[in-house]
């Protein structure tokens, strides 16, 4: 459940949450080592890539049309599918402690919950497939 208007990647001296022995401590962001995993769909294909945000022109989120550079190193419009970040954060805790983690051991403040790692959500039609399955009476 990632919050809809929740940046692609964070940026240094943002205030977070970070996952420190078990436990959440308020840090600050102190270095970024940035990378975020694009995935996109090439317009007028069906097929998707995932390519380095550095390869992406454009806004950086998902559902914004793009430029892309493919693969095959040539420019295309894309719609981006789904964002990964990748990043390394270094953050420092209020008593100086110094800690290297990824985004899944981060919290915006204010983010109540976090996914712990990035669930896709069941396709739709085996899920329906499994509602009528399951409400079929045996014999009728």
């Amino acid at each position: 459940s990632k919050v809809a208007d929740e940046p692609a990647y964070l940026t240094v001296g943002t205030d977070v949450s970070a996952k420190y022995r078990g436990a959440f401590c308020e840090a600050k962001i102190k270095t970024v080592k940035r990378m975020v995993k694009v995935k996109v769909t090439l317009k007028g294909e069906s097929t998707s890539q995932v390519v380095q945000d550095d390869q992406v022109k454009g806004s950086l989120r998902v559902g914004s049309t793009v430029e892309v550079k493919t693969s095959e190193g040539l420019c295309s419009e894309a719609v981006i599918s789904k964002l990964t970040d990748a990043s390394l954060y270094t953050v420092v805790f209020d008593d100086g402690d110094e800690k290297t983690l990824r985004r899944t051991s981060l919290c915006l403040k204010g983010e109540r919950h976090f996914a712990e790692s990035e669930v896709s959500p069941p396709r739709i039609d085996h899920f329906a497939k499994l509602l009528i399955t399951l409400k079929t009476p045996e014999c009728i």
